[in-house]
């Protein structure tokens, strides 16, 4: 290869690369044109009556329309599975509604076995539907609640966070919004003891860590006013004690949140 077509192939390449970043950036850009509209996956077997055979699955999840879409749906379909673990099956089921009806075939295959044993006027249930409880022009955040019925005592009910950087089109944790998770830690902790342990009126047993130290919840969301700590039933107290939900205001951690953020989460 002479020189002069190695300086038209690096010029070529040279083009492609600034017009890939000036794209990325415009699509960077236009994050607050994206919209998240609704769509479902709905599966029924028997429920004719009140007191009838009946299993209903219902999917519900946001699907995102719009230049730049393409990339933050990868980051919700992926989280969705991983919700109702069914991340193992990506590879077989690159769509997310062909996962959720080949979910909801396996459990009609359960249920046709449960009534077998158990009789014909057997319920099973599960709904998961969500809500879009914040978005700036960088961050959006979304509220899953999952509640379902699948034989047992009782029902189980959770929820499920997803927050995301529009603009990078990633997920979020914790880590990536604050600067000092222990001194988060030691506010949040401060919350917990005034509104739940102080609480006279509260006999609940908590299930805190060794020495009663204080452990923040797995599932966390971004809201108007500050971020929201969410533990689930199960996570530090009995089912009767159901959910616990702290927030955490923005005031107080303002020192803490990284830059970018504090920036959109603080007016």
């Amino acid at each position: 290869m002479n020189r002069t077509n190695l300086y038209r192939i690096l010029g070529i390449l040279a083009v492609l690369a600034i017009a890939y970043y000036g794209y990325t950036f415009y699509v960077a850009t236009k994050t607050s044109e994206i919209e998240f509209l609704p769509d479902s996956v709905v599966y029924k077997r028997g429920c004719y009556k009140p007191d009838s055979l009946c299993l209903k699955i219902i999917y519900r999840f946001p699907v995102a329309h719009g230049l730049g879409s393409s990339r933050l749906e990868k980051v919700i379909v992926s989280d969705y599975l991983e919700m109702v673990d069914l991340s193992n099956i990506k590879s077989r089921y690159p769509y997310l509604k062909d996962a959720l009806v080949n979910s909801a075939m396996g459990y009609d295959t359960s249920f046709v076995e449960y009534t077998k044993q158990f009789g014909s006027q057997s319920t099973w249930f599960i709904n998961i539907d969500y809500k879009v409880i914040y978005r700036t022009n960088r961050l959006l955040s979304i509220r899953y609640h999952q509640n379902s019925y699948l034989g047992g005592a009782h029902n189980m009910y959770e929820y499920h966070y997803l927050i995301i950087d529009l603009k990078k089109s990633n997920k979020l944790a914790l880590s990536d919004l604050i600067t000092d998770k222990n001194r988060f830690t030691t506010i949040a902790q401060k919350v917990f003891t005034e509104q739940i342990l102080n609480d006279t009126n509260d006999n609940t047993d908590y299930w805190l860590a060794p020495n009663n130290t204080f452990i923040l919840p797995k599932e966390f969301g971004l809201t108007a006013k500050g971020i929201l700590l969410h533990y689930n039933v199960y996570e530090i107290a009995s089912y009767s004690r159901g959910d616990i939900e702290l927030l955490i205001p923005y005031d107080d951690i303002k020192d803490i949140l990284i830059e970018k953020y504090r920036k959109e989460l603080i007016n």
